[in-house]
């Protein structure tokens, strides 16, 4: 699922990788039970070994769970903000599927960013332009288009991550993803 997160082909991720095997500890998640949830100080950041996680918000509101994002093996999963600066999460990070992860304090993070500060710079900015990217996707595209577009960058997606999943990442009702997916077995 290496397109999914498209930020993380323009980071050094051997570095990161690196610093988690060797700084961290390999930690097993069962389908179901979260790294952090909303709310928690969690001042670590982790490098996924197996499994899928998939980052989940809550509109109060609605009373209702929105999918933001997901994390694959070869990639890594945190609050970055909230591991970096000790803040409270905004957002409960949950394993979507049996797990390992290499689990690292993020000081560690900050160290390498302190030694290696272009490391830093480049991190944070592809993590904005994809989150941008993201936001404004949501007012430039419809559902349809947004779902043909996951599909073209993670051809694969289907085969690894719940349709309900998906829907609420594309801020769909399952119903709502259930005529796009007809519609387009028509087309």
């Amino acid at each position: 699922m290496n397109n999914f997160n498209p930020y993380i082909k323009q980071i050094d991720t051997d570095a990161l990788k690196e610093l988690c095997i060797r700084h961290g500890q390999l930690s097993s998640f069962h389908k179901g039970e979260y790294l952090i949830r909303e709310g928690d100080i969690y001042p670590y950041f982790g490098f996924i070994k197996t499994g899928i996680f998939k980052y989940v918000s809550i509109n109060k509101a609605e009373k209702r769970l929105y999918n933001t994002g997901f994390a694959f093996p070869g990639e890594f999963v945190a609050d970055y903000p909230a591991c970096i600066y000790d803040m409270r999460s905004k957002t409960n990070i949950q394993a979507l599927t049996q797990s390992e992860v290499y689990v690292c304090p993020s000081e560690q993070l900050t160290i390498l960013y302190g030694q290696q500060p272009d490391i830093a710079r480049i991190n944070a900015e592809q993590l904005f332009l994809q989150t941008y990217s993201r936001y404004l996707d949501l007012y430039r595209f419809t559902p349809e288009e947004r779902y043909l577009q996951l599909l073209r960058r993670c051809p694969d997606i289907l085969q690894s991550v719940p349709l309900k999943e998906i829907a609420s990442y594309l801020m769909i009702t399952p119903t709502h993803m259930s005529r796009i997916r007809r519609k387009q077995s028509f087309d």
